[in-house]
């Protein structure tokens, strides 16, 4: 859209002026039509090319406008948002008229969208003609290639709990060829065995080599990958995947426990009334480079006659030597025994048994 404002000079002739002669009136209209011709005209504004391509390398832009009865001419651009900028402009013949040329150098830091362009031409006092309008300029910028290598998970196999580490490179395509892409984040995805759905699990900042690594702990066998999102004018990237199996861990052996055993067991008396007190006696050692003495608690247990089920009946402890002293009453005729469970340095152990007759008088 082009727009155009001139100053004009107008002669008025008042109502009440005094008559002039036919010689006058020819002198004056002369005059004004040759004032009128001394206004200054700027026409015909081009620019090329328009729009404005910008594909990566600078372009170059010609702006060229006529003029007539102009002594001095401006001609200035505007980018989107942007404050207007003088550019400087050439004369060159053009038949009658004057043509002036000013040329601007793009590139791909300048501004997209529409500019703005106005051209003057000044003329005696104070006198100017301006047309303005707008072109287009469109920058089309390089997109960057990207991608992942050197992508690995390790250890493979892993046991479950330990540590697990995940580590690549992000490249990027530029003049020197395929080089490190420092300062852009990398995510790190995994998915399980059995499951479609990649989980974010972590990421990294690249260093100045584009290396990146993350690491956790293993909890599922699975599938792993790296993945750039990219950005403006960056192409994203995602790496190869990466199986890991994760082992269970192995049960740990159980530590070595010395043998223990319970002698010189004796219930009494024997035969024994119904209802009376029996006495029981024995002593607990272990084998700990030669059988000695050993404080535990040991159960009393009593498998009534006719039975095939022992049943415990109380706890005893023995004491620093071993020996071991405890009396429960007695109601059946049975068999009675000494039985040590084991802790974490000794094994079980149990005593032989000691049948005791229950009498009624």
């Amino acid at each position: 859209m082009l727009q155009r404002t001139r100053a004009a000079v107008a002669l008025t002739v008042g109502v009440g002026a005094l008559a002039l002669a036919p010689s006058a009136v020819a002198a004056t209209t002369v005059s004004a039509v040759a004032a009128t011709a001394a206004d200054p005209v700027v026409s015909s504004v081009k620019i090329d090319p328009n729009p404005i391509l910008v594909t990566g390398s600078p372009v170059g832009a010609e702006f060229t406008f006529t003029t007539s009865g102009a002594g001095k001419v401006d001609f200035k651009i505007k980018a989107p948002g942007g404050d207007w900028t003088p550019l400087e402009v050439k004369p060159a013949p053009h038949g009658l008229e004057s043509k002036w040329t000013a040329t601007k150098t793009f590139d791909t830091k300048d501004r997209e969208g529409r500019w703005s362009y106005i051209a003057v031409a000044h003329g005696e006092d104070g006198k100017e003609d301006t047309e303005s309008g707008r072109f287009t300029v469109d920058v089309v910028r390089r997109v960057l290639d990207t991608r992942i290598a050197e992508f690995n998970a390790w250890p493979e196999p892993v046991r479950k709990g330990a540590r697990l580490s995940v580590n690549g490179r992000l490249l990027a395509y530029g003049r020197h060829g395929w080089d490190g892409y420092a300062g852009r984040t990398v995510d790190i995805l995994f998915r399980a065995d059995g499951s479609s759905r990649w989980e974010k699990v972590g990421s990294d900042r690249t260093d100045r080599f584009g290396r990146f690594s993350e690491s956790g702990t293993a909890e599922r066998s699975g599938t792993w990958r790296a993945v750039f999102d990219g950005g403006r004018y960056v192409d994203g990237a995602s790496s190869g995947t990466d199986h890991v199996r994760v082992l269970e861990p192995e049960p740990e052996p159980e530590p070595e426990r010395g043998a223990s055993r319970v002698i010189r067991f004796n219930a009494s008396p024997e035969p024994v009334r119904h209802g009376r007190y029996l006495t029981f006696t024995g002593r607990l050692q272990v084998d700990d480079s030669g059988w000695e003495g050993y404080r535990a608690k040991v159960g009393l247990y009593f498998k009534p006659a006719g039975s095939s089920k022992w049943q415990r009946v109380k706890n005893a402890w023995s004491n620093g030597a071993g020996h071991l002293y405890t009396k429960a009453k007695a109601y059946r005729s049975g068999h009675w025994k000494f039985v040590f469970a084991g802790d974490d340095d000794f094994r079980s152990d149990s005593s032989g048994s000691d049948y005791v007759k229950v009498i009624r008088r």
